[in-house]
């Protein structure tokens, strides 16, 4: 249990099960929502990632993509055009989307049926998220801040109801923190395959899930090996889940010179969309001034609007903040306890994956500051990207609630920590 000083105990099953399907509908019905709403062309690469499901469904062999060969449906008509296609992903997502959809080239009608298969990625992961808040044994206030940082998440349920490898990701990469927190805690082989699937399958989606989950997921176990000497079964589960999870990027950097391949659609869309935007002639960020624009973007896409913020919406951007800040007290206190082996599961899964994000974050700066230098380009900040560790926030943040000592103040953070994302959720984003 994170919070041991919880003034009551955990939350009765028939409680959990209530809430949780309420959350669980609320959801589905927000992603299915905007899944039903949302212009194929606004936002989240969906023409791109359609088309690259297409392409499997049009020659799905060899199962391998060449990228040169792929191209762009047309978003009115769903016809192939010339234009090649820029995604350079490994195809896994692409062929469970191309296998459960009908027939999308040429075919409009094909758009909601897609939509609604990430609708059912995305609801399995925030389904297994909601077991992990059981497993953490929270009480419920406990699990009330747990569950709604997760589910307003103002990304969430739009991107659910997109047509996007990120909801394979981020599903995947919650049911690998699920068994990772019961191997922590178990030690038992059962949980170490789940966490190898979600790490497996949310590496195949997108290299960003290897980055996350898996090096979540290779800490943690070396963590755990400090305290206590793993078994060698589980050693060797180990080793051969990261392998498996690390074989679509080695045969990327055999063919291309790189895990995440530079393709010609790809280079030539940045210089463009920077020549359009302005961006290319205007003078280059110094690395400096480059991180703090990166950061004040990821918080202001916390909320992503293609609206013009008023005061109010920038006021508002304190409620994520407290989050935030709130995760990264916990953290610290999960740090230290790991330095004292004195860490608890969720401790050792915390550590983990704050060093999995800050080491993913540095590699993503990095990358976008040659784009950008190269370029002009400044549209690589994106908060979504992180989401394959959607619990690590909230995780994080009861960490810090469970170290607050007076009966009166812990109350009053989780009743913040429940209030802040729903006023957000509610009042962030610019009418119109």
């Amino acid at each position: 249990m994170i919070a041991a000083r919880a003034s009551s105990g955990p939350m009765a099953r028939r409680g959990w099960i209530a809430a949780s399907i309420v959350i669980a509908t609320l959801f589905t019905l927000a992603a299915t929502g905007s899944a039903l709403r949302k212009p194929v062309t606004q936002g989240f690469d969906e023409v791109a990632h359609l088309s690259y499901a297409a392409t499997l469904q049009a020659s799905p062999w060899p199962f391998w993509p060449g990228f040169a060969r792929m191209h762009l449906i047309d978003p009115a008509t769903f016809e192939f055009t010339a234009e090649q296609n820029y995604l350079n992903h490994p195809p896994f997502y692409y062929a469970v989307v191309a296998a459960i959809a009908p027939a999308i080239a040429g075919h409009p009608s094909a758009l909601m049926p897609a939509r609604l298969i990430n609708v059912a990625m995305a609801l399995a992961g925030v389904i297994a998220l909601l077991v992990l808040g059981r497993r953490m044994r929270l009480a419920p206030l406990e699990f009330y801040a747990f569950a709604v940082m997760i589910a307003t998440v103002p990304v969430l349920s739009p991107l659910a109801g997109a047509v996007n490898n990120d909801n394979l990701c981020i599903a995947t990469g919650a049911i690998g923190m699920l068994g990772l927190y019961d191997y922590a805690r178990t030690r038992a082989t059962v949980p170490l395959l789940l966490a190898c699937a979600g790490m497996i399958v949310a590496s195949a989606a997108k290299l960003t899930g290897l980055l996350l989950v898996g090096t979540t997921f290779a800490l943690t176990m070396a963590m755990i090996a400090c305290d206590h000497p793993a078994h060698r079964r589980h050693l060797v589960i180990a080793l051969a889940g990261l392998m498996i999870a690390a074989a679509p990027y080695l045969v990327f950097l055999a063919q291309y010179g790189s895990p995440a391949p530079d393709t010609a659609a790809q280079a030539e869309m940045v210089r463009s969309s920077a020549r359009a935007a302005g961006w290319a002639d205007q003078p280059r960020l110094t690395l400096p001034a480059y991180i703090a624009f990166f950061l004040k973007t990821m918080l202001l896409e916390w909320m992503p609007t293609l609206r013009p913020r008023g005061a109010l919406h920038y006021v508002l951007l304190i409620c994520p903040a407290i989050v935030m800040l709130t995760s990264l007290a916990g953290t610290a206190l999960s740090l230290r306890a790991v330095v004292r082996r004195e860490s608890t599961p969720a401790d050792l899964v915390i550590a983990a994956g704050a060093l999995a994000t800050a080491l993913t974050l540095a590699a993503h700066i990095m990358f976008s500051y040659q784009r950008h230098v190269q370029t002009g380009w400044l549209m690589d900040a994106y908060p979504r990207y992180y989401l394959p560790l959607l619990a690590l926030l909230p995780m994080a943040a009861l960490r810090f609630a469970s170290a607050i000592r007076t009966d009166r103040a812990r109350p009053a953070l989780l009743a913040l920590l429940i209030a802040s994302p729903m006023i957000f959720q509610a009042f962030g984003e610019p009418p119109g």
